[in-house]
């Protein structure tokens, strides 16, 4: 009775393996997809143990290495999307749910994720406000405004407590204005929700922080730090609580200046607005035309300049080989000329000096005579 045996199929494309044991499409051999998708799984259990011993930076790490072996890999993919949520960061958890659902579509975890994530609209949108807050806060961090980003990014955390990024941004505002007790407590709070987290680690460590320190910070509890127990930040969680304006709250006065100060320093787009360079179009028409003038003047027509004195440079030196050639041919045919008008003379004067000289016929007054004609005649 005959068996059918099945085909092997390619897994990085699905094509069908020859029996030389390489792909009919992409021209990979079995062997060595196997062995990169060993690997692949070898790097995502170190980094689901890293995951559970909540060392996350270390399993994103070791899960991104999975991914280089074997992008494909779903599990990978899925845990990945867990640890940035649980950071915090739901854009990238996102981001690989959906590549992971691409990968497959039927029986994953990521179209669970997805679906639970657009039942609830206001997180979306919650998501999409806290990444705008984050880029005001990096604003006024750089502009120098120190307080005014601690209150966005405490803003932040106050809506999003497990954003590690916004944790780490507070701990350095906290240091570039000396209140190294807040910035402990900032960074505790990220040992707590990332053990091993690298920036964490080096920021104590430039405090003066031990490791054993560290280690202790790890175990102590976050929940009575007083991280969120300012004034104002009570005054926003009680108006956001009741969704009722305050518009004669310090507070609220306050987070106006805030909003009217980033809608001028930030150029908004996409769905949130147009580029507006209108009222400076003229400003940079001139600049533009500023720098075009200097350009071509200490730019193009130096460099001109420079082209046209090479050129010169190299004419007058061919000019002067093929001059030097010249005046060597007219050297050597003048000294030719005067060899042979050397060898004419010695010559002429070797014939006036020698002892047999030419017959002297001088004194012939007649032709033959007639004695010689006879003989002529005779001889005839």
């Amino acid at each position: 009775m005959a068996t059918n045996i099945r085909p092997v199929m390619c897994p990085n494309c699905g094509a069908q393996i020859k029996k030389t044991g390489y792909c009919s499409a992409c021209h990979m051999h079995i062997n060595v997809l196997r062995k990169a998708y060993n690997t692949s799984d070898y790097y995502f259990n170190i980094g689901l143990d890293k995951a559970k011993a909540r060392d996350l930076s270390g399993a994103i790490e070791s899960l991104n290495q999975s991914l280089r072996y074997n992008k494909k890999n779903i599990m990978t993919r899925n845990l990945l999307g867990l640890i940035y949520y649980e950071m915090g960061e739901v854009v990238m958890a996102l981001s690989h749910w959906v590549m992971s659902v691409n990968y497959q579509n039927s029986n994953n975890l990521a179209s669970k994720y997805l679906k639970l994530l657009r039942q609830d609209p206001a997180q979306l949108e919650g998501v999409d406000q806290i990444a705008k807050k984050f880029n005001m806060a990096l604003g006024y961090a750089e502009s120098s405004d120190y307080d005014l980003a601690i209150i966005q990014i405490k803003a932040i955390l106050g809506s999003n407590p497990h954003f590690v990024k916004g944790y780490l941004l507070l701990a350095l505002l906290y240091i570039q204005v000396n209140n190294y007790e807040k910035a402990r407590t900032t960074l505790r709070r990220v040992l707590k929700i990332d053990k091993a987290n690298p920036l964490a680690i080096h920021y104590l460590h430039e405090m003066g922080d031990t490791d054993e320190n560290i280690i202790q910070m790890r175990n102590e509890s976050v929940e009575n730090d007083g991280l969120f127990e300012d004034a104002y930040m009570e005054e926003v969680s009680v108006a956001e609580a009741n969704s009722k304006p305050v518009s004669d709250s310090p507070i609220r006065r306050l987070l106006a200046t805030i909003e009217d100060r980033y809608k001028k320093m930030t150029v908004k787009t996409g769905e949130f607005g147009e580029m507006r360079f209108a009222h400076y179009s003229g400003i940079y028409v001139m600049v533009g035309l500023v720098l075009g003038i200097l350009l071509l003047f200490f730019v193009v027509v130096p460099a001109q300049k420079r082209n046209l004195r090479k050129e010169n440079v190299n004419l007058t030196k061919q000019y002067s080989e093929e001059i030097a050639s010249k005046n060597a041919e007219i050297a050597a045919l003048q000294e030719e000329v005067a060899s042979v008008q050397s060898q004419l003379d010695d010559i002429l004067y070797s014939h006036d000096s020698t002892d047999n000289p030419l017959p002297d016929y001088s004194n012939i007054e007649h032709g033959l005579s007639e004695d010689d004609i006879n003989m002529i005649v005779q001889s005839e």
